[in-house]
């Protein structure tokens, strides 16, 4: 299938690790311009440097707690690309772990007032794209009780992001632009939290694998496959979606 995607251009924050990073490469695959933001230099140089080699990327330093920092990328990236047609919020606070208000400040200002603000500020360039679509990446702990070793702030904020989505595709839609989320379930990259837990947690990685029907990890091209379809435009006709991606890891009938 031709996903008509080639030429589009894309944002993607935080895409320069993780599930980021397979939607990173899996646009440039697809033809698309992309641009990065995250935290630290030395980790945007590496994820360019690498991303470069498969099409044309460009990349910001951009903390996604600060609304001024987000505007200023999504400018200089709409303005350097000739456009965005493309929102993927892949940012989060999902480290987060601990007690009192600091976990729950930091998913606030990252996972929902960064999301949003992030939004808002590449609208006036996603309005003039022929195929505008925004992706929020979210997670089951969202919809379902899921026993990880991170802040419950992390599920309460996706939770957050999934509405946010929704009421943006009922406000945006008219306007032409599509919004949807996509909520991993249990995500096996190297380095990433899943694999950590398997080497110093292994009694709940094994509890967690085997609670899927195939027994076994999702993995990020299963999630960047996903995102890349949602963002094209042969997905036209979603929108306010959420699409869980697990392997059936969750139980709850989508009625």
């Amino acid at each position: 299938m031709d996903l008509q995607l080639a030429g589009k251009k894309a944002l993607i924050s935080a895409g320069h690790k993780g599930i980021g990073l397979f939607i990173a490469t899996r646009l440039l695959e697809e033809g698309v311009d992309v641009s990065i933001c995250c935290r630290q230099q030395a980790d945007l140089d590496a994820a360019l440097a690498g991303l470069s080699q498969l099409g044309h990327v460009t990349g910001q330093v951009c903390d996604m707690s600060q609304p001024d920092a987000i505007a200023a990328w999504v400018e200089q990236a709409g303005e350097l690309m000739g456009g965005i047609d493309i929102c993927i919020g892949n940012a989060s606070a999902s480290g987060q772990r601990g007690e009192g208000p600091d976990p729950w400040r930091a998913s606030f200002e990252v996972d929902i007032l960064g999301s949003a603000m992030f939004y808002e500020a590449a609208k006036p360039f996603l309005i003039q794209s022929a195929a505008a679509a925004i992706v929020q990446i979210a997670t089951i702990t969202a919809i379902e009780h899921h026993d990880v070793p991170i802040s419950p702030s992390y599920g309460a904020s996706k939770a957050a992001t999934i509405n946010l989505i929704a009421q943006l595709a009922q406000r945006w839609g008219p306007e032409g632009i599509r919004a949807n989320t996509v909520s991993p379930g249990p995500i096996l990259i190297a380095a990433g939290q899943w694999d950590m837990i398997r080497d110093r947690m292994p009694a709940l990685y094994e509890k967690d694998r085997l609670q899927h029907p195939l027994q076994r990890m999702g993995t990020g091209d299963e999630i960047a496959d996903v995102v890349a379809f949602l963002s094209s435009p042969r997905a036209s006709w979603v929108n306010g979606a959420n699409v869980v991606v697990d392997g059936g890891y969750t139980k709850q009938v989508g009625f």
